[in-house]
């Protein structure tokens, strides 16, 4: 890689990393789905002029933004929200690595080795080390949204293998159309004083919100999209899990998460397994979501 491009890289990965932070931050203000939905607000209307209609592929584009907008989003920022800390969220997202991986097996026909099998083990029996910590036990409804974000992110992106064909722009911008509206109905039908709270943002979630909208979006995604224009599944996919340490990172130094053994332990096992199979994947030359949302973007 060039030196432009290693900076990109880690630009991009810090891109995730702090989003994780900056919407938690946001949570302490706004509730979590009027928060997502109006983050989408925000990207539908920067990325609104350069939307197009891609003929024949318009219903996957509806059921893909219901999966990693609605879905991943409603869930990431709801498991956000519960959460006691940002670093368990930033490990656990990373289930959606081996989801992707499983449902490319069923619903694609794909066929796996051993070494991924043993990263797929890896990674789920890291979050069961961290959801038997103490401290998490008080929040495992949080852990549970986090993971059904990942497998919603994991079922879009099994969808778009082969069927969808729009760069990171597009996808984004359709995410924003599809999940703006639907969140937003949600959020009017499972939450209270949501205006209120949006008339009243701080000028720091302000800021958060625009980091996350635009950040995540446009730096993030757009990023590691022209890093895949250049390089290598195998080599770029690998490197994006650094968006999980530095969500640690941020937790840590900005909202003071307290790391305990269990999850430092857990969450080198669930990195440890999603590497490997992000490392076959990238041999094979099969998709891998990216680490944001997130997913989904959060890859996410």
């Amino acid at each position: 890689m060039t030196p432009a491009h290693w900076i990109l890289m880690i630009l991009v990965n810090l891109a995730f990393g702090l989003n994780l932070a900056a919407v938690k931050v946001a949570m302490t203000e706004v509730p979590p789905l009027a928060f997502a939905a109006l983050r989408f607000a925000v990207v539908l209307l920067v990325l609104a002029p350069v939307l197009k209609i891609h003929r024949g592929q318009m219903r996957v584009l509806v059921v893909v933004g219901l999966l990693m907008g609605t879905l991943h989003f409603a869930f990431i920022t709801t498991g956000l929200a519960w959460a006691g800390d940002v670093s368990t969220v930033a490990i656990v997202i990373q289930l959606g690595v081996p989801f992707a991986t499983l449902m490319s097996v069923v619903f694609l026909g794909e066929v796996i080795r051993w070494r991924r099998w043993l990263g797929i083990s890896l990674a789920f029996f890291g979050v069961m080390v961290i959801g038997f910590d103490p401290r998490v036990f008080d929040y495992w409804q949080a852990v549970l949204m986090v993971a059904l974000a990942a497998l919603s992110a994991a079922a879009g992106m099994t969808l778009m293998k082969g069927k969808l064909k729009v760069d990171a722009f597009q996808l984004q911008g359709w995410l924003a159309v599809i999940a703006f509206p639907t969140l937003a109905v949600l959020s009017a039908f499972m939450e209270q004083e949501q205006m209120h709270a949006i008339t009243n943002m701080s000028p720091l979630v302000v800021a958060c919100l625009i980091f996350s909208a635009l950040g995540a979006t446009l730096l993030g995604h757009g990023g590691a999209y022209q890093l895949l224009r250049h390089y290598d599944l195998s080599l770029i996919s690998p490197l994006l899990l650094l968006s999980t340490v530095f969500g640690v990172l941020f937790g840590v130094w900005l909202l003071d998460d307290l790391l305990t053994p269990k999850i430092v332990l857990g969450g080198v096992i669930t990195l440890a397994g999603a590497l490997l199979i992000t490392l076959r994947n990238g041999e094979k030359g099969t998709a891998t979501p990216l680490a944001q949302t997130t997913i989904p973007a959060t890859k996410r």
